[in-house]
């Protein structure tokens, strides 16, 4: 391989890769503490994301439908059975130069999760695993859609008799 097109490949992978990793902490998942959840019963999670400064995502549902809206996925579980998220209302914006208004979420956005331990459920420490995915936008233009990994830890407790 030529030199000249070695250091042109590594350049371009560089830069790409620091555009990359800079653009995925757009958003970010706020650690949460495990909250306790009684076996056999219903609770409610929640799943709160920090938005960067100068930047919004999509809301869900979006306002177009060429627009990917934020969407809450989490892996199936045999301890932890998770329903549907409810997300909250948009907020509209409007792009520069733009005439009309999209749903968007700014600064910081939560998601609740409906879910249900199973009986035959041990008591301890458990996680949902997911991901968030989202398509961020500045005052200029939208990037392509992405996620980010999501890690909810609950504590499964029994009730005493």
């Amino acid at each position: 391989m030529n030199f000249g097109v070695a250091v042109v490949l590594f350049l371009l992978l560089f830069v790409s890769e620091t555009v990359f990793s800079q653009e995925t902490l757009l958003v970010s998942i706020v650690p949460s503490s495990p909250v306790a959840v009684v076996k056999g019963q219903a609770a409610q999670l929640s799943v709160k994301a920090k938005i960067k400064k100068g930047f919004h995502i999509q809301a869900n549902p979006a306002s177009d439908e060429f627009l990917i809206p934020t969407t809450l996925t989490l892996q199936a579980s045999k301890a932890i059975v998770s329903g549907k998220p409810t997300y909250p209302p948009g907020r509209p914006y409007r792009l520069k130069g733009s005439t009309i208004d999209l749903l968007t979420y700014k600064d910081e956005v939560t998601i609740k999760v409906p879910v249900r331990v199973m009986d035959a459920t041990p008591a301890g420490k458990a996680s949902l695993i997911g991901k968030l995915d989202f398509q961020p936008c500045n005052n200029r233009k939208c990037l392509f859609p992405r996620s980010v990994p999501v890690l909810i830890p609950v504590q499964i407790v029994h009730l005493l008799k």
